[in-house]
């Protein structure tokens, strides 16, 4: 776990550290857990890992990465939403909300 930990602090250093000179900006702490579940991940497939040890803190950090993208693709939806809605359809809700 100490691996994992130093890992992600580590490669979470360097991408903040690139950031500064790529035109396109990534969340280090997001491509920190990325990179260390995936090459953790790789690791065991490999062979270079042992599996029991390594599985349940490489699934613990892929579920992260599953819950930070749900969480943006929350937000890009909400405001998708936001901006198609139109005044017809808000009159059309407030009548549906106090009809009953």
């Amino acid at each position: 776990m100490i691996i994992a930990l130093l890992s992600v602090l580590i490669l979470t250093c360097v991408i903040w550290v690139l950031n500064k000179k790529l035109p396109i900006q990534v969340c280090s702490i997001c491509a920190g857990v990325t990179l260390t579940w995936a090459w953790m991940l790789s690791g065991m497939w490999f062979g270079l890992l042992s599996v029991p040890r390594y599985e349940f803190i490489t699934a613990i950090l892929m579920g992260m990465s599953i819950g930070g993208i749900v969480t943006e693709l929350k937000k890009l939806f909400l405001k998708r939403k936001n901006r198609t809605e139109s005044p017809k359809a808000e009159e059309i809700k407030k009548r549906l909300d106090n009809c009953c």
